[in-house]
């Protein structure tokens, strides 16, 4: 089996429960990658200056796709994104916020390619919890007019997160009428949806950094748990779902990781990999 390139999803895949990873085990599997010319990527649906801090002193050894493929970065440099239309961005803040009542909704947030902005209406503890996804936050005194406020960002998506009450069923189909064709909405874990160009998913962002180094799918080793890890996880030979994952997605990937997210479950299959490649 030849490998070339690794590549996982984040929180709910490499990340634990509590945001945070294995740093010894990393660098030792991080040195066995580099020996072997294994290229690592992460693939999240948050920003890129979290997953910067989240592997701060690796971060130009690394590739990063982030915000569900929209934003593309070798290294700290950024290759590519694709943004949103502000047409678009000012109809789906308009009917989102005309379709759900405010206590539906619990995160409500419009991203660039580096900063993050959400209404001064957002509670204290919703603030933090978007924090952590996003590292820089921008508050703003009225989200429905940030394309106004801010002219020159490039705005790359939409972040709804709902309330637990709210079942997905409900707001999926609410959401499915508002839509328009050239946009993409995927569930991303913590009941939230991403709405982004519809080319701009995880799978895609594969495929130009795989372009790019002349790398063949079959070559390549992909982890996911959630519907917005589908695209990679299929498309790849050698895709593992978390032992964690819903049944939907391990029954869509070739294999399932022997430990879950909380245990280190992408490292130490990683491991195995490598070890396989001696």
């Amino acid at each position: 089996m030849t490998v070339k390139m690794i590549v996982t999803d984040m929180d709910g895949t490499f990340l634990n429960d509590q945001h945070s990873y294995n740093h010894h085990l990393f660098k030792k599997v991080l040195r066995q990658m580099q020996k072997y010319d294994v290229k690592f990527a992460l693939a999240s649906g948050s920003s890129f200056p979290r997953l910067a801090r989240e592997f701060k002193g690796f971060e130009e050894q690394l590739d990063f796709i982030s915000q569900n493929g929209s934003v593309i970065h070798e290294g700290t440099q950024l290759a590519d994104y694709t943004p949103i239309d502000p047409q678009d961005i000012n109809y789906i803040l308009h009917e989102v916020t005309k379709a759900f009542p405010a206590e539906h909704i619990s995160e409500l947030i419009v991203a660039g390619i580096d900063t993050a902005y959400v209404d001064q209406s957002m509670s204290p503890a919703s603030l933090a919890e978007t924090k952590i996804f996003y590292e820089n936050v921008t508050v703003v005194n009225d989200l429905t007019k940030v394309t106004q406020l801010f002219p020159d960002e490039h705005f790359t998506k939409i972040a709804i997160c709902f309330a637990p009450e709210v079942s997905p069923t409900q707001f999926k189909r609410i959401l499915d009428g508002i839509l328009p064709d050239n946009l993409l909405m995927e569930v991303s874990g913590f009941n939230t949806e991403l709405i982004g160009q519809a080319g701009a998913t995880k799978a895609n962002a594969l495929i130009k950094l795989l372009d790019r180094d002349g790398i063949n799918p079959e070559h390549v080793v992909t982890f996911g748990d959630n519907e917005n890890d589908l695209g990679m996880l299929t498309m790849t030979r050698q895709s593992y779902a978390m032992k964690n994952a819903a049944p939907l997605i391990q029954m869509q990937a070739a294999n399932i990781t022997d430990f879950d997210n909380n245990h280190d479950g992408v490292l130490k299959q990683i491991n195995q990999l490598l070890k396989e490649m001696r």
